[in-house]
């Protein structure tokens, strides 16, 4: 099954935002500011790749196999051997009610404060949703660490969870 990294609804308020900037070059045109429209241009294709890739393209495919994470400059894959925890955690943000996020790491402990840049070979992570989560009961026999309880790290540093 494959999905997709983000939320739709997060993808889509991240397109739309970036959309607004197309009409830089325009502003910049009314303004007589010639020397900045290439500049607008080449900033606003640098952010559209980028938030394209991060909205639309990056995907886990979870199978029986194991786990693929994909986006436009990289692919890896771990097998159900290979991850050692499937955990949940947050990216930290100065905002009520932010969303969980799955993780699946190779090596290490689970851990609660996530970054998107943590992912590579052996550390995949996907906003938590209720299919994701359904996907992978179906292939990891253990526990989900912190989704029904407080996970490892919040029980070593007696931490209250925050949101499931």
């Amino acid at each position: 099954m494959k999905f997709r990294v983000v939320k739709t609804h997060v993808a889509v308020m991240a397109l739309i935002f970036v959309g607004i900037f197309v009409f830089m070059p325009v502003i910049f045109y009314l303004g007589e500011l010639f020397w900045a429209i290439p500049l607008s241009v080449l900033l606003w294709l640098f952010v559209i790749v980028h938030m394209v890739n991060n909205c639309v393209i990056k995907s886990l495919i979870i199978s029986e196999n194991g786990v693929k994470h994909i986006d436009l400059f990289k692919k890896y894959e771990m097998s159900w051997d290979e991850i050692s925890i499937v955990g949940i955690g947050y990216i930290p943000i100065k905002a009520p009610g932010r969303p969980a996020w799955i993780c699946l790491a190779a090596d290490g402990v689970s851990c609660p404060m996530l970054n998107a840049r943590m992912v590579n070979e052996k550390f995949f992570i996907i906003h938590h949703r209720k299919e994701v989560e359904e996907a992978i009961l179906m292939y990891w026999k253990e526990r989900i660490d912190g989704l029904n309880g407080p996970s490892d790290f919040e029980v070593l540093t007696k931490t209250k969870k925050r949101l499931t």
